[in-house]
């Protein structure tokens, strides 16, 4: 996957948020829980692809942060994975009724395995949500929408005070600007 939004220069990494938030559609990288299925706040964290305590210079680049759940986030710790963003892809891995994943290549497969994706309580979880969202989808489209739609919260981008931006037009592909035009469908699955 290819980042859409470039800013930097911030000196607090946490002030990445918003752009994180609209970079990886308001759900972790990992377990793809979406913030609307979990508590309001303190459900995500913003996690260093490399350490910090690895990669003390990149800890407030950009490049280097993704948007995980709390549990992913401390799952990982500091370990060094595969490219996330390049591995665990719908090319890349495939989810099962039963709540098991698979990884089509060998990195998906170590990134399943470290992050215990297929541990029993993940694949009851998982379970668990697909039948909800597959109960949602035959008998109540309005919570369907709620379950599989952006956040109400989107992030206006274009008032964040970022000191650079190296993909100025990832803006005006932000969910918020896409909402605005009228072109942001109700849910979305990836």
């Amino acid at each position: 996957m290819a980042r859409r939004h470039g800013p930097g220069g911030y000196k607090d990494y946490g002030s990445y948020r918003p752009w994180l938030r609209d970079e990886f559609t308001f759900r972790c990288v990992y377990c793809l829980i979406r913030e609307r299925w979990g508590r309001v706040t303190g459900e995500f964290d913003l996690d260093h692809f490399a350490p910090q305590v690895q990669a003390p210079n990149r800890t407030v680049d950009y490049g280097n942060l993704l948007y995980t759940c709390h549990r992913c986030n401390l799952r990982k710790g500091r370990r060094t994975l595969p490219g996330v963003t390049e591995t665990l892809t719908s090319q890349n891995v495939r989810i099962y009724p039963d709540g098991s994943v698979q990884g089509l290549t060998d990195e998906a497969e170590r990134i399943i395995r470290v992050m215990s994706l297929n541990s029993g309580k993940m694949k009851l979880w998982r379970r668990i949500w697909l039948r909800i969202i597959q109960l949602a989808q035959q008998h109540d489209a309005e919570h369907y929408r709620q379950l599989m739609g952006y956040p109400d919260d989107l992030p206006d981008l274009s008032k964040c005070d970022v000191p650079t931006n190296t993909k100025q037009d990832g803006i005006d592909q932000s969910y918020f600007v896409k909402r605005l035009r009228g072109e942001l469908a109700d849910t979305y699955l990836y």
